[in-house]
């Protein structure tokens, strides 16, 4: 397999993304359960709807990634390419995926019989933890690339347009299921995203004609793009708080549907631009780089944290909630990421946290030992 340098700077997309998973989960529960009269309601709200590009992003990255190494297509051993990446995912997921089920199984006061029938009912789907779907999602990806790859390559029209191609697949997909399919939960269904992995290989072309030493300027264009997209989804949503059938079907349908892809698709894209601008501030640089790098730990980690907080900690009070909601999202954040930077260095993080710097640490040090 030809494969080609490490894009650093999109570590820092990664940081980003899972900055915005994180606010998700802290925004959730009260944007589900604070009254919406509430003076801070509609900050909740919009910070929730504003992070929904996150796990567009983490897919549109994978995608652009993949892409980017390898442009001449999977040659050679399949199957190892097959290994390398289901292991990074499958082992991880099935490890918290028994440890969410146990723990919740124990809190929750359910029978061993009842928890492992339960467990092995949502294990296909993710069903052990609300956040696991999305390890799903990116198998079927992993699965999917090389015949992806492959239409790129012997297809011209879908690698000189992949954009429309992906568009117009998200489109097909999306009448052919609210006309004759009528899947309800198709969150872990591939080609709920298939627009991001076809944007993700239009970034990697795109990526592949800059400069490494070109100096990356403000696109004014993509930030009004972007900016103007993001009010769009987010008064949507509002509307539909408001008013769940302020317009009737299948027009309030279809709006949901251009708002959201529309939305996730611009902000996937301005942040790859808007990322390598940070490349400049060092010091942010620093911190967006670490959060990229464990950023697979910290997604399946930080729930586990905020369950304990909302258990333990949190309280009703007027102010006190607002104060802890915030202080439990930071905490989980820190530990979630400690603990994920703490097994990267362990034999066991590829196994837990799907990376492991280990191997290449003994390995340095036994070069430099060699050369003693």
């Amino acid at each position: 397999m030809a494969q080609k340098q490490r894009i650093t700077y999109l570590d820092l997309l990664r940081g980003i993304a899972i900055l915005a998973v994180v606010t998700i989960h802290v925004t959730s529960y009260p944007v589900a359960f604070l009254s919406t009269d509430s003076t801070v309601y509609p900050l909740y709200f919009i910070l929730n709807a504003a992070s929904q590009f996150a796990v567009p992003a983490f897919l549109f990255l994978s995608s652009l990634v993949l892409f980017y190494r390898y442009d001449g297509g999977v040659q050679g051993n399949w199957l190892l390419f097959y290994w390398k990446r289901l292991k990074r995912i499958l082992l991880p997921y099935l490890f918290w995926s028994v440890y969410y089920s146990t723990y919740l199984s124990y809190i929750q006061h359910i029978s061993f019989s009842d928890g492992l029938r339960k467990f092995l009912k949502g294990l296909p789907l993710g069903g052990s933890y609300d956040h696991l779907y999305f390890m799903i999602i990116i198998a079927q990806f992993y699965v999917l690339f090389p015949l992806l790859s492959l239409l790129f390559q012997r297809i011209g029209q879908v690698r000189r347009h992949p954009i429309l191609v992906g568009a117009l697949l998200q489109i097909a997909f999306y009448l052919l299921n609210y006309y004759v399919l009528h899947m309800h939960k198709t969150g872990t269904f591939v080609m709920t995203y298939v627009v991001y992995f076809f944007l993700g290989a239009y970034m990697a072309e795109q990526l592949k004609g800059m400069s490494p030493d070109e100096t990356p300027k403000w696109n004014y264009r993509w930030t009004a793009l972007f900016l103007g997209s993001a009010m769009l989804f987010i008064v949507q949503k509002w509307l539909q708080l408001a008013n769940p059938h302020w317009i009737r079907q299948p027009f309030l349908s279809n709006i949901n549907f251009i708002t959201d892809y529309a939305y996730c698709s611009i902000a996937c894209v301005f942040l790859v631009l808007f990322v390598r601008i940070l490349e400049g501030k060092p010091r942010l640089q620093k911190v967006l780089f670490s959060l990229g790098s464990c950023a697979f730990g910290i997604y399946f980690i930080h729930p586990y944290f905020l369950i304990l907080w909302r258990h333990f900690v949190m309280t009703s009070g007027p102010i006190a909630y607002h104060l802890l909601t915030w202080a439990g999202g930071a905490a989980a954040l820190a530990a979630s990421w400690l603990i994920t930077w703490l097994l990267m260095h362990t034999p066991l993080g590829i196994y837990l946290v799907g990376e492991s710097k280990w191997k290449a640490r003994n390995k340095r040090g036994a070069s430099q030992s060699g050369t003693m």
